[in-house]
């Protein structure tokens, strides 16, 4: 029964991990299977295979894909970090008592990966989720192998020499191109261990400096005769994530560092025996067990729970945004409202994504300002535009400025990386312009992903059938949409401002569009604007009440203008009422800070244009 001690704590963490992943975290594991692409083509190998480490980025794609169901993604992810225990366990002999340090490593690469944030919408390594568990994996296997060769049977002559010295070789010279970094962490890891392993000092010296010269010389060769896409300062960091956005940020390495700095210590602390020593056991009597051993194991595994308690990135925007994301690409619009109704203070994404979902419901002339249009800064040190850089493509595509979120695409991909959501919005792009051959080579590659091709086969479908296109839930609203110039313009990294100036300059005979068109002049705040879209809107809208924000609308701007006869139009009482009520009361607020009089009249104006128009707060 002891022997299966150890495997059953693992087991418990790894559910605790798992349970909290899948539970906590489904929509961010659904994100960064999003952010992945993995095609079954020799191509696509080839193309993996271009730069050090390539074939590890290879097989973590493979393994991330299947986060698109985030408990097959958990459980694949925790086998690893099972295996990688056992190793750690055997390879270094760890005894029964210290069975939670092999934990370690599992935790830092927990903490690795989910200290990132808002990091996950930027990171240039492909595969990087399962690529520190499977380097670190089989970095531990070629100690285990290495370990096994400097056995005390086989340590002695010089044969064993020259096979030892051959392992390091070969696992430098194979182990580089496939695995980048964590080829040459176990041969450095090696080079120091074999001190530990034998007492033969000259030979312990010649693998020291063998191991060492392979670790310099290999990826210089490499980098001159193999890899022409890699820099000459990146190649002995080759498979370790990028974090330069603008700037660097180095504090995202600190788990790395401190894993290396763990194997580091057990290679030179620990000394695997082949066999204990009966001498320090009586005939008997069973070994005994200090009780600071097992203190000192309780200790560390909170130390290990604070430390991954402190480093999960918990932030609820956050979090928000990803539901939110998630139930837009199933065109969940009421998951959309739903989740924002959980936000206390909102990023400028989240209004953006709660106001295109009560555009699909029908609602948003009469719920759009009942929401705090704050622009929370996104918990990040990233200094780049969030709304620009991640919600971007999604934005300009709901508006369907279709060029512009196929220039975003095109961006995006060439600096970090072609992935599935890139490629569904360039085929989206190009599948509603008409260009068909486009949006097929887009598609095609789709159709060789594992879980993303019926989406390709439908689009396909769809786009041979215009009818059915427009009246699909996801597409049939683009297709309103679709009356701005053809042209490509500059937005300046500010897309809500581009599009909502855009938007507010254009007329059409569509009232879907033509709505969109009036509600930008309102965020605009411009009169000069107001008017032509109001009065090609009431041209359009020949049935019911003119909706009560646009009747707030004209009658403030009206009062701004002085519009002559302002009265005889026939508004509601209502409108009237409430701007002078509303009127009254801001001139209380006249001589103090915005924020004042934003708190005061929200509760009983909040809902109105006016209040919109001189407290309403926009992205610069």
């Amino acid at each position: 029964m002891k022997r299966f001690v150890p495997y059953l704590s693992w087991l418990g963490a790894l559910l605790l991990i798992a349970f909290a992943l899948i539970f906590f975290e489904s929509d961010l594991l659904w994100k960064v299977q999003h952010y992945n692409l993995f095609l079954d083509t020799p191509h696509f190998f080839r193309e993996q295979m271009v730069v050090p480490g390539g074939f590890l980025s290879y097989v973590s794609c493979f393994f991330t894909q299947f986060l698109y169901y985030p408990w097959l993604g958990v459980l694949l992810l925790c086998a690893w970090w099972l295996l990688l225990t056992w190793l750690v366990k055997h390879v270094f002999r760890l005894s029964n008592q210290w069975t939670v340090v092999a934990l370690i490593p599992v935790v830092l690469l927990l903490i690795a990966n989910m200290d990132l944030g808002y990091w996950h919408y930027f990171m240039r390594l492909r595969g990087y989720f399962f690529v520190a568990t499977i380097g670190t994996t089989v970095a531990v296997a070629l100690l285990w192998a290495f370990r096994k060769l400097s056995s005390p049977d086989l340590s002695n002559g010089k044969w064993n020499l020259c096979i030892r010295i051959a392992f390091i070789i070969v696992a430098t010279v194979a182990g580089y191109p496939l695995f980048g970094i964590y080829g040459l962490a176990a041969v450095l890891l090696m080079a120091i261990w074999t001190w530990r392993l034998s007492d033969n000092r000259k030979q312990n010296a010649i693998l020291t400096v063998v191991a060492l010269l392979c670790m310099v010389a290999v990826p210089l060769l490499c980098y001159r005769y193999v890899y022409y896409q890699t820099n000459i300062q990146d190649i002995w960091t080759a498979a370790l994530p990028d974090f330069t956005v603008v700037e660097h940020f180095p504090r995202y390495y600190i788990p790395y560092y401190i894993l290396l700095a763990f194997f580091l210590w057990m290679v030179i602390k620990v000394i695997p025996q082949a066999n204990p020593n009966p001498s320090t056991k009586k005939a008997g009597k069973k070994e005994k067990k200090p009780l600071y051993q097992w203190a000192l194991q309780g200790a560390l595994v909170l130390v290990l729970a604070a430390a991954v308690w402190h480093y999960w990135y918990k932030d609820k925007n956050f979090h928000h945004e990803l539901v939110m994301q998630h139930c837009i690409e199933q065109t969940d619009w009421e998951g959309v409202i739903d989740e924002a109704q959980l936000v206390e203070e909102p990023t400028r994404p989240i209004v953006i994504m709660r106001n295109i979902a009560l555009w699909r419901l029908g609602r948003q002339l009469g719920e759009m300002n009942s929401f705090p249009a704050a622009s929370k800064d996104s918990n990040t040190p990233i200094p780049v535009d969030m709304v620009y850089h991640v919600f971007g493509r999604m934005t300009y595509y709901q508006y369907g400025m279709l060029n512009d979120c196929h220039r975003i695409c095109m961006e995006e991909g060439v600096e970090y990386g072609w992935h599935v959501e890139t490629q569904k919005y360039l085929a989206r792009c190009s599948m509603l312009t008409g260009e068909k051959q486009a949006a097929r080579k887009s598609l095609n590659l789709l159709r060789h992903t594992l879980f993303h091709g019926k989406w390709a086969d439908d689009m396909l479908q769809l786009m041979n059938n215009p009818k059915q296109l427009a009246e699909n839930a996801e597409t049939g609203p683009i297709t309103h949409m679709l009356h701005y110039h053809n042209a490509l313009g500059s937005d300046g990294g500010k897309v809500e401002k581009y599009i909502m100036g855009q938007l507010s300059q254009q007329d059409a005979d569509d009232p879907y569009f033509q709505e969109q068109a009036l509600l930008a002049t309102l965020w605009m705040k411009d009169s000069k604007t107001f008017f032509p879209r109001f009065s090609q809107y009431a041209r359009l809208h020949t049935s019911g009440p003119m909706p009560h924000l646009f009747q707030e609308a004209a009658y403030l701007f009206g009062m701004i203008e002085n519009t002559p006869n302002l009265e005889r139009f026939p508004f509601d009482k209502s409108v009237k009422q409430t701007y002078n009520a509303f009127m009254n009361e801001a001139v209380k607020y006249n001589d103090q800070p915005a924020k004042v009089g934003r708190a005061a009249l929200r509760p009983m104006y909040g809902n109105t244009y006016f209040y919109e128009y001189y407290y309403g707060q926009r992205p610069n």
